[in-house]
């Protein structure tokens, strides 16, 4: 049986569309390596369009979107297209729209393009895709007190979901003593999207009051103090505690006067209820006595 390795073999879909694919990255190997990138940007989430300088002037047998060996989608004049990306769709102008972008869309994309009376990638781009992600605006944190009689602060920056991978900036005026504890930058392992952190120790005997802030991936979190003074305990003169203890001795004073006062009062009242008895029951007795005379 007479081989079959021109073009119209695969205008007549003998081979399958993955020996397709592995043939065309094969031709054109070294224009890859050699020719300089088309540079896109994308964040997750968002949505970017791929573009591949196809000859509208010329009758186009196929396009493909390629990441290296794996098949993104694209357009063949005479069949439809199998495993395409569900994120991604062609339209009529030959542009890819790849939708709802993640990490692991980063990387380098390739442009196929074959016309009629052309031979296999007559035209090949090279397309790199860079998908990033903002950082939330940091948090940051100051916590302070006293050990071993020296007063120091510790403060804490994080921030979440940003890419690529960037450690925690701190601004901190120069005359300020710190030292940093530790600086981390973990990626989710199912997002990719990482989260940094530091922490900062600030030693602040004799040291003013002074702010500082923190930044990650260009996002700056909002300034706060560090080294703040302890409150200490108000102090008061010998004057002002020998004038309290004054006063709180005469208003005992008037309190247990008042206390007298009332007690002598209710036992007068009381005095002069039984005096008022005592009468009005001898005044009784002799109203008695009046008539029994009379009677008699």
């Amino acid at each position: 049986m007479a081989s079959c390795c021109n073009t119209q073999c695969f205008l007549n879909g003998k081979f399958p569309l993955q020996l397709l694919i592995v043939l065309t990255m094969t031709t054109h190997l070294a224009d890859t390596e050699t020719a300089a990138p088309v540079e896109l940007r994308g964040e997750v989430g968002g949505n970017v369009t791929i573009r591949c300088p196809v000859d509208r002037e010329r009758p186009l047998i196929f396009l493909y979107f390629q990441r290296g060996n794996i098949f993104v989608n694209g357009y063949h004049a005479s069949r439809p297209l199998t495993n395409t990306w569900e994120n991604t769709r062609v339209d009529h102008d030959m542009t890819m729209l790849m939708q709802d972008l993640n990490v692991s869309h980063s990387g380098n994309y390739q442009c196929h393009i074959l016309y009629h009376g052309g031979g296999i990638n007559e035209n090949h781009t090279l397309i790199h895709l860079s998908v990033t992600a903002n950082y939330s605006k940091p948090t940051l944190t100051v916590n302070c007190g006293s050990e071993n009689h020296r007063f120091s602060c510790w403060a804490t920056c994080a921030s979440h979901g940003g890419y690529p991978g960037t450690k925690v900036t701190w601004t901190i005026p120069e005359s300020q003593t710190w030292r940093e504890v530790n600086n981390t930058a973990m990626p989710d392992p199912h997002t990719m999207l990482v989260n940094s952190s530091s922490t900062a120790f600030f030693n602040c005997s004799n040291v003013k009051l002074t702010s500082l802030s923190c930044s990650v991936g260009g996002v700056t979190s909002e300034m706060l103090p560090v080294c703040t003074p302890k409150k200490t305990p108000e102090t008061f003169s010998p004057h002002v505690i020998t004038a309290a203890v004054c006063a709180v001795v005469v208003a005992i004073i008037i309190a247990l006067v008042l206390w007298f006062k009332c007690k002598k009062g209710q036992r007068r009242a009381a005095a002069a209820a039984v005096v008022a008895a005592a009468d009005v029951q001898r005044g009784n007795e002799r109203q008695e006595e009046l008539t029994v005379l009379n009677e008699t």
